[in-house]
């Protein structure tokens, strides 16, 4: 039996380490600037449900406008789901709004806007939200869709 020697074995050469590249720059976000109307992304049969803002009774409304239009909607329920899928109660015809993309809760005279994992964010008056209380004049933002919460007294 014979015993092998092991050779002697020469470090590897190390590559020289290469410059790094050049940092990116964050992006503005695109969408900040665009924002969509929501009445003419509102689906058909919520949109027979808008009514012009003198008929309004007292409630709570989602007001929704295209252009100089503006239109409301009665929160009928308690719990109001919003966004693209099918099962929502007022649907958004725009990719960017979530399937199920945030939650109306009234309690009483208040009303919470709970986001619901969207992927574009919900927002009131500009800042971006996971649960709050919204009062009536406050804009709400699903992603680029903007509409107003009302309360007519």
């Amino acid at each position: 039996m014979t015993t092998q020697t092991p050779l002697p074995t020469q470090p590897k050469p190390v590559p020289a380490p290469s410059p790094l590249p050049p940092t990116t720059e964050p992006l503005e976000p695109a969408s900040a600037e665009l924002t969509l109307d929501a009445l003419p992304l509102l689906d058909h049969h919520a949109c027979e449900r808008t009514i012009a803002p003198p008929l309004a009774l007292r409630g709570q409304y989602l007001a929704l406008r295209d252009d100089d239009d503006t239109r409301l909607l009665r929160l009928a329920s308690d719990i109001t789901h919003l966004g693209r899928g099918a099962s929502a109660d007022v649907r958004f015809d725009e990719h960017r709004v979530s399937r199920d993309h945030a939650i109306l809760v009234r309690h009483g005279r208040y009303c919470r806007l709970l986001d619901n994992r969207s992927a574009n964010g919900t927002f009131v008056n500009g800042r971006r939200i996971v649960a709050t209380t919204i009062y009536s004049g406050d804009e709400i933002s699903l992603g680029p869709v903007v509409l107003d919460y009302l309360e007519v007294e």
